[in-house]
């Protein structure tokens, strides 16, 4: 094997561990072996790489190199989206380019449209074509710097993915409202929730989550579609959101069937209706295997995040009894998880890969 001391010197380092506290992890009796190591005076065994990988949660990229990528200068407009280079960024992989766009529908009439390549992207090849899946909030989707609580770190997570050797993803992030009030009656079901939820929200207000989905399908990805190199069938172009995103990224999957494939709903404000409301909403709609396609329900237990609980689970066992099973859905329970980003980010792979497979 190729010696890859100063590599795992680094990652050492930057998992804070001292040359003692690896040998014990790798079996050694003592420091000297990881020291050697180290310097390139002695290689490491196969099987103590393998125990490497799993003891630090370490990529096997991180240690063998990157899978060939074509590297190129990316251009710094794609039609009008400008490119963005942010300094400091926590984003590692990819090209990001962003837009301003006017919404129809909102009281806040301009928004940041984001839209994150892969890595492999090939700005002068048409015929490689990505899937595509569309988030609400989507300052936090790559860079801890634009966002206001965290990152969903997608970045990483696809570039994961593709080492593993699924296909890259093109995803497309509609910043919030600044108001808050604005962002819960735009990703709300066009239906009156609960009264607690009125009065915690400041009073009766008229929710657009239809709205907000027609101009996704409508507007927007006519747009992506027309600029970017994508694959723009139903099958293909997934949508995805946490919390009000949750909802409303599952209200999309039944209420658009014809333009969503995929849908990734973290969290869901299922809550905001009380369950026997909620279950006739779901009756309103034709949701069925054979018209539906892949979605991907995950919730934490922990602190405000279980409130969340008991309506995703309710609403899992209606699509079991309307004949979903594993093949098309999925959910994933965390109890010891609290309603964040970074519980998002731990669970993003797991939902993207059972869409790309």
């Amino acid at each position: 094997m190729n010696n890859i001391g100063h590599i795992i010197k680094r990652i050492r380092k930057e998992k804070g561990l001292t040359q003692e506290e690896l040998a014990k992890l790798l079996g050694y009796a003592d420091k000297s072996m990881i020291s050697h190591i180290e310097k390139g005076d002695s290689d490491i065994a196969i099987e103590k790489v393998e125990l490497l990988i799993k003891k630090l949660e370490v990529e096997p990229n991180e240690l063998f190199g990157e899978k060939h990528i074509n590297h190129q200068s990316a251009p710094s407009h794609i039609g009008d989206f400008k490119r963005y280079i942010g300094i400091p960024t926590t984003m590692k992989y990819g090209y990001y380019y962003q837009k301003m766009v006017k919404l129809p529908f909102s009281e806040e009439p301009e928004r940041m449209v984001r839209v994150w390549l892969p890595e492999d992207y090939e700005f002068n090849n048409p015929d490689k074509r990505y899937k595509v899946i569309y988030f609400s909030d989507g300052q936090n989707l790559v860079d801890r710097y634009l966002s206001a609580y965290g990152e969903w770190e997608l970045d990483k997570t696809i570039h994961k993915l593709m080492n593993e050797g699924l296909s890259g993803v093109i995803l497309v992030g509609l910043d919030c409202p600044k108001e808050p009030l604005e962002r819960t009656k735009e990703l709300c079901p066009p239906y009156s929730p609960r009264q607690e939820v009125f009065k915690r929200e400041g009073g009766h207000f008229r929710p657009y989550a239809n709205m907000y989905a027609d101009y996704i399908v409508n507007e927007l990805k006519p747009l992506i579609d027309k600029i970017f190199f994508t694959l723009g069938d139903r099958d293909n172009t997934g949508i995805g959101g946490s919390s009000m995103g949750g909802i409303m990224s599952f209200f999309a999957y039944i209420y658009r069937p014809d333009a969503f494939g995929f849908s990734l709903s973290f969290s869901p404000a299922f809550f905001f209706y009380k369950k026997n409301d909620w279950l006739e909403i779901l009756d309103k709609y034709d949701i069925n295997p054979n018209k539906n396609g892949k979605l991907f329900l995950y919730c934490g237990g922990k602190d405000f995040e279980s409130i969340f609980l008991k309506p995703t689970l309710n609403t899992y066992e209606y699509l079991e009894k309307r004949g979903f099973d594993n093949s098309q859905l999925a959910l994933i329970v965390d109890t010891n998880e609290i309603h964040h980003e970074g519980a998002w980010a731990k669970y993003a792979p797991d939902a993207l890969r059972y869409w790309l497979k």
